[in-house]
């Protein structure tokens, strides 16, 4: 998922001796920001043809930042599909969400 591009974190090691991954590597996770509702921002409904990722394009230019519509909304993050006449909030400050992201999984380094 993209949402993980800006996870910069080292692997780790640490995982308990009866973990089933004992002994592999895997990743860290990211913390994800809260993202606040602000009165100038965009709300929509939800048709047929809506999903996250063409929302993002839409409203953003870039359809990797799905995963911001899909918090914002509280959305599972499971599928970028979107129930008809579901309302959607669109955040328009995807910079200040975005370095908030980075600040909160650089702090756990």
């Amino acid at each position: 998922m993209q949402r993980y591009l800006y996870n910069k974190k080292e692997k780790y090691e640490d995982t308990h001796q009866d973990d089933l991954h004992f002994g592999e590597i895997g990743l860290t996770t990211n913390i994800l920001p809260e993202i606040v509702r602000n009165p100038t921002d965009t709300v929509i409904t939800a048709t047929s043809v809506d999903r996250l990722d063409l929302l993002a394009q839409r409203f953003y230019n870039d359809r990797t930042l799905w995963w911001i519509i899909a918090l914002a909304n509280n959305l599972p993050g499971d599928s970028l599909f979107i129930d008809p006449g579901t309302q959607l909030f669109i955040p328009r400050n995807t910079t200040n969400i975005i370095n908030d992201l980075k600040r909160k999984n650089n702090e756990r380094s």
